[in-house]
């Protein structure tokens, strides 16, 4: 820490002596201690007292605006980072503790200023680099982002906060092969929470790397055994491989202690019905109806009524999804072909009737219905 020199004016504008710097510099190191060790309070009250020997020192306003922005106390924090700059308005750590403090306020734009600012002095400042790349993927300014984090990365490319950076940032924008490399970049350097872990496993699934998705949805249940968002991918990733006794012994556990959600309601009600288990299957989709309107819900149920053959059933469910969502396709091709499959040909023949006089003034869907009508009469 470098001391002030004794042509500093006091708040009382009376020069400050080399016994009362020294005072400063002592009370400026025991209130840097303790914001080190999470000590905000009692850090501002020596700081307050450093103030009142010398009211203009950069270290002693710049570390009270420390212990304000940590207390998330960012609106004064800010007032004594800018009382710094109004006489030193270079001073690299009090721009960097508005930045920090305007970044609190949500106001990206104006942090971002402050950090660039404080780059003058040192162009390749690593954590000064990532928080406006941070900012500006806070504002959706993605490209701005992007060249900021790569600036950063070329400077080490082992930085837990650079490389999740990026992961976040590809993943934010679609590109998700990317977000991929980066967080296992990650891992690679042991950044290791469940929440990555389960969003490579996401990742994985979603581009039908399964087992890549398997193995990252274990991992995360070694670390917590119960965590719903990764025995939820574990579920999904045996429903992708057809085998839905596992998927219903994954998700069930999550229903031991949670509710669980619309989706997995209506997965798991699909995994019962694909396996015959048709009373467990309606009460999953019936516990996801009892919350509010579901289209999937509604849908599995029509599916059931068409595999156990019960038309008038079936149709009702139709005629709910039809009033929600119009004469889609799929709300009908699939459930009328399982009924096919049943043998119920007849059954079928009715079921397209009353799907084709819904949509009588949809020339499309009646043109399909007519179409497959003719195939089974």
């Amino acid at each position: 820490m470098i001391v002030p020199q004794d042509t500093d004016l006091n708040a009382s504008g009376m020069k400050v002596t080399d016994t009362a710097h020294a005072r400063v510099l002592e009370l400026s190191k025991q209130g840097h201690n303790l914001v080190r060790a999470k000590r905000y309070a009692e850090a501002y009250a020596v700081y307050e007292t450093a103030l009142g020997i010398d009211a203009r020192n950069p270290y002693v306003l710049t570390g009270m605006g420390d212990a304000l922005r940590y207390q998330k106390k960012f609106s004064n924090a800010a007032e004594c980072y800018r009382k710094v700059l109004d006489f030193d308005p270079e001073n690299a750590f009090s721009l960097v503790g508005l930045g920090d403090a305007l970044r609190g306020m949500y106001q990206y734009g104006e942090s971002i200023e402050c950090f660039r600012r404080s780059l003058h002095k040192n162009p390749n400042n690593l954590m000064v680099l990532t928080r406006i790349a941070d900012s500006y993927k806070k504002i959706g300014d993605y490209e701005n982002a992007e060249t900021f984090y790569k600036k950063a990365y070329a400077i080490r490319q082992k930085d837990r906060y650079v490389l999740l950076g990026l992961a976040d940032l590809y993943k934010t924008t679609g590109q998700e092969l990317l977000a991929i490399e980066y967080y296992e970049k990650s891992l690679a350097i042991g950044v290791s929470t469940i929440t990555i872990v389960t969003i490579l496993g996401n990742l994985h699934l979603k581009h039908e790397n399964f087992e890549q998705a398997r193995h990252y949805f274990e991992m995360a249940l070694q670390q917590e055994p119960h965590n719903n968002h990764a025995l939820y991918g574990l579920g999904n990733y045996y429903r992708r491989m057809c085998n839905y006794e596992r998927a219903v012994e994954v998700w069930e556990q999550i229903l031991q202690h949670d509710s669980g959600t619309p989706n997995l309601l209506t997965r798991l009600g699909d995994a019962y019905r694909n396996l015959g288990r048709f009373d467990a299957a309606e009460h999953a989709y019936q516990s996801c109806l009892d919350r509010s309107y579901d289209k999937f819900a509604f849908l599995g149920m029509l599916k059931m009524h068409c595999q156990l053959g019960q038309l008038k059933e079936a149709c009702a469910c139709y005629d709910k999804l039809f009033r929600k969502e119009g004469g889609d396709t799929r709300l009908f091709m699939e459930p009328g072909e399982l009924l096919v499959e049943r043998g119920s040909k007849d059954l079928a023949l009715e079921f397209f009737r009353h799907v084709q006089l819904l949509n009588k003034n949809s020339e499309e869907v009646c043109s399909l219905i007519s179409e497959r009508i003719s195939e089974l009469s």
